[in-house]
């Protein structure tokens, strides 16, 4: 089995502690590092890894659009996605993406390794709480008259994507071209975000995101 990796993450010392942990394990071959996007896919296109744990931001690109990006490079190999935010609000997206797994830096000192031993294997790699999650939404059928649900959680995909340019302080026009979107559509999905976060204007949109940093 090809056991090889790549690491992309803008943090010089969560970078450095996971090539150590990568490195020490003689079940894993550590390739190389990388601290920006475009760094990171020149080492893929290079070395066409076995497997690329990244973080979500990386100084030139943020949130969703990383995970597209390095998804894309890498193909039908494996992707495992390392990340400060909390699973609850990204996990699933990531995941519906085609990752092969969310895994909250907090946590990576443990599992790091085996969650890209897993990943190598093809199998999924989740924690016990977002992997509930993802199974009560599967088996959970809608009922006639419930109410939406509201907040973050709320959001599908492509709201998400949205939302993560809204909060890089993108205009309509620029959000419609990087997701090959009208502005029209565009326009629904942030009338759509405003509701579900309970939100009224744009602006408010927009300071959602620093909140949240």
């Amino acid at each position: 089995m090809d056991n090889s990796v790549i690491v992309i993450d803008d943090h010089d010392i969560v970078r450095f502690g996971l090539e150590t942990l990568l490195a020490d394990s003689p079940q894993l071959r550590l390739l190389g590092s990388a601290a920006s996007l475009r760094e990171g896919l020149a080492l893929i296109e290079r070395h066409q890894p076995a497997l690329v744990i990244t973080d979500m931001g990386t100084g030139d690109s943020s949130g969703l659009a990383t995970v597209r990006a390095v998804l894309a490079a890498q193909g039908p190999r494996a992707t495992l996605v390392l990340s400060m935010q909390d699973e609850m609000l990204y996990g699933e997206q990531v995941m519906a993406l085609g990752a092969n797994g969310y895994l909250m830096k907090e946590r990576a000192s443990a599992e790091i390794v085996p969650a890209a031993l897993a990943a190598l294997k093809g199998e999924l790699w989740m924690s016990p709480r977002l992997s509930a999650r993802v199974m009560s939404r599967a088996l959970k059928r809608p009922r006639s008259g419930a109410p939406e649900e509201r907040g973050e959680s709320a959001l599908s995909l492509r709201e998400r994507e949205v939302l993560d340019l809204v909060h890089q302080g993108r205009s309509t026009k620029e959000i419609a071209t990087a997701l090959g979107l009208s502005t029209r559509t565009v326009d629904i999905h942030r009338a759509n975000i405003k509701r579900k976060l309970g939100l009224r204007t744009g602006a408010a949109v927009i300071a959602s995101g620093a909140r949240r940093d």
